[in-house]
C-alpha cells in the first residue's frame, strides 16, 4: 500500500505537468463561464465526505438539493460524489494522477502538504476580495506552505470524553475523570459493578480511515508531552518519551486493566456512536457532533473535554475546501467554494445534516449549546501539523498502534517501527 502511494504521487506530479502543457484532458469542467461556446451546460464535479448520521446516500441526497439553486443560475451540470472516509487519501491521488479530479474537494491536514507539492491545489486569494476574506473567522488557517491554498470549511469538531452518567451513577462513580489514573479508575469501577452488556470503555480499533487516531492515540500523545511531528516537520516521536508512554497507556488498557473489551478490536467510529446511543457504552472518546443522537436516544451523558497527564490537550479539526489546479472553471470554483461557505448554506448544513461551530461572522451558533466555550480556551486544541509525507507516516503509526493492540507489537515496537518507516522515506 505505501509503495502505491508512492507510484501515485510521482504519477501525478508528471500528470500534472503534461496537464500543463496541454497535452493532457482533465474531466474538472471546462470553459470560462456558466456555459459551454455552443451554450451548453458547464460540467462541474465536487467531491466531499459523509457528515450525515444516516450514510452517504443521505449526503448525497441533501447536498444535490441544497446546490441545485446555484447550478441552475450558474448554468452548471454539478455532480456531487461523496467519498466514504476509508482510503479517502488514495482516492484523491488515484483522480489527480489520472486527471479525473474535482474541479472543488475538501481534505483535512493530513493531506494538504503531498498535494501542494504536487502543485495539485490552486492558491485562493486572487479569487477572494479583502471583504469577503474579512469575513470568515478562520480563513488564515488556510494558508499553508507560503499561501492560501485552502478554505476552511469545518472547523472545530473537538474529540471529547463522553460519559453515560446513568451507567456511573448504577456503578457508583461519583465524580468524572480528570488525569488518566482516573479514566482507568472510573471504568475499573464499572467494570466490577457487572453491569449486564455494559462496556466500560469502547474504541474504534477496526476502523479503517487513519482519522480514527483522532480519538485513539492523539489526545493522548499531546497530553503527555509529545508530538508527532517537530516544527522542522521531522518525525517527533522518539524525540521524548511521551509517544511510548501514551501507547503503553493504550496497551494497558487492554492487557493491564482489562476494561478495552475485545469488542474494540473489531468496531468503528460508527459501531461506538450506535453502541453508545444504545446505552452499552460507558465511556468512549468521540466527535463532539455526534451529541445529538445522544440527545435524541435519550442518553444521560456528560463529557470531559481533556484528560491530564503532563498537559491538557485534545484534536480539533480544520479541514477545508480546496480548488484544483487543473480545473478549467476556476472562477465558478471560487463561486462554488463561496455559495458553499455562506451563512445561509452552513446554518442549514449544521441544524440539518452535522452540527459545527460558525466559520464565518454572519453565521448563527447552531451547535450544541453544551459545547459553546469549548473552544473558548484554545491553548490545549491541537490541530495536525502540515509535514512532508504526514499521511505515509500516519498510516504507518496507525497500522503498528493496530497491531499492539492486537498484542504482535509492543508499544516500544509499535513507534520504532513508524520512526524507521519515516526514516525510509527521508
Amino acid at each position: 500500500m505505501k509503495k502505491l502511494l508512492s507510484i501515485l504521487l510521482s504519477i501525478a506530479m508528471v500528470t500534472l505537468l503534461l496537464t500543463g502543457c496541454g497535452k493532457t484532458e482533465t474531466t474538472a469542467g471546462s470553459g470560462t463561464g456558466g456555459s459551454t461556446p455552443t451554450g451548453e451546460k458547464t460540467d462541474m464535479l465536487l467531491w466531499l465526505p459523509p457528515y450525515a448520521t444516516g450514510g452517504e446516500a443521505l449526503d448525497q441526497e441533501w447536498w444535490t438539493e441544497t446546490l441545485a439553486p446555484w447550478a441552475e443560475e450558474n448554468n452548471v451540470n454539478l455532480t456531487i460524489e461523496i467519498t466514504p472516509w476509508g482510503n479517502y487519501e488514495e482516492k484523491y491521488l488515484t483522480a489527480f494522477s489520472s486527471g479525473q479530479g474535482p474541479d472543488v474537494g475538501y481534505m483535512y491536514l493530513e493531506m494538504y502538504n503531498d498535494f501542494i507539492d504536487m502543485g495539485a491545489l490552486e492558491p485562493l486569494d486572487a479569487y477572494f476580495t479583502e471583504e469577503e476574506i474579512s469575513n470568515y473567522l478562520y480563513y488564515d488557517l488556510g494558508n499553508v506552505k507560503g499561501a492560501q491554498y485552502t478554505l476552511p470549511f469545518i472547523v472545530g469538531n473537538a474529540r471529547i470524553l463522553y460519559f453515560n452518567m446513568d451507567i456511573l451513577n448504577e456503578a457508583g462513580v461519583t465524580e468524572l475523570p480528570t488525569a488518566w489514573q482516573d479514566l482507568v479508575d472510573v471504568c475499573t469501577q464499572v467494570k466490577e459493578a457487572n453491569l449486564e452488556g455494559v462496556i466500560p470503555f469502547a474504541q474504534e480499533w477496526a476502523d479503517p480511515a487513519i482519522g480514527a487516531l483522532n480519538n485513539l492515540f492523539y489526545p493522548y500523545l499531546w497530553q503527555a508531552g509529545g508530538d508527532i511531528f517537530n516544527e522542522n516537520g521531522e518525525v517527533a516521536l522518539t524525540e521524548n518519551d511521551a509517544a511510548v508512554k501514551a501507547a503503553q497507556f493504550l496497551y494497558d488498557l487492554r492487557y493491564t486493566y482489562e476494561i478495552l473489551p475485545d469488542e474494540s478490536m473489531s468496531m468503528t467510529g460508527n459501531d461506538i456512536r450506535d453502541q453508545f446511543a444504545a446505552g452499552n457504552v460507558a465511556v468512549a472518546s468521540m466527535s463532539a457532533n455526534v451529541a445529538s443522537i445522544f440527545d435524541e436516544a435519550g442518553i444521560n451523558w456528560d463529557f470531559v473535554p481533556s484528560l491530564e497527564d503532563e498537559t491538557k490537550a485534545t484534536w480539533i479539526a480544520a479541514d477545508s475546501l480546496i480548488m484544483n489546479a487543473a480545473s478549467e472553471n476556476k472562477e465558478l470554483a471560487a463561486s462554488l467554494m463561496k455559495h458553499i461557505t455562506s451563512p445561509a448554506i452552513m446554518e442549514k448544513f449544521h441544524s440539518e445534516l452535522s452540527a459545527f461551530p460558525p466559520i464565518s461572522k454572519g453565521e448563527k451558533y447552531l451547535d450544541n449549546e453544551r459545547f459553546k466555550d469549548l473552544y473558548a480556551d484554545d491553548t490545549y486544541l491541537h490541530t495536525l501539523p502540515v509535514a512532508p509525507n504526514s499521511f505515509k507516516v500516519m498510516d504507518s503509526l496507525y497500522k503498528n498502534l493496530q497491531l499492539m493492540m492486537l498484542g504482535d507489537l509492543t508499544p516500544e515496537q509499535a513507534i520504532q517501527q513508524t520512526v524507521d518507516y519515516a526514516s525510509s522515506m527521508s
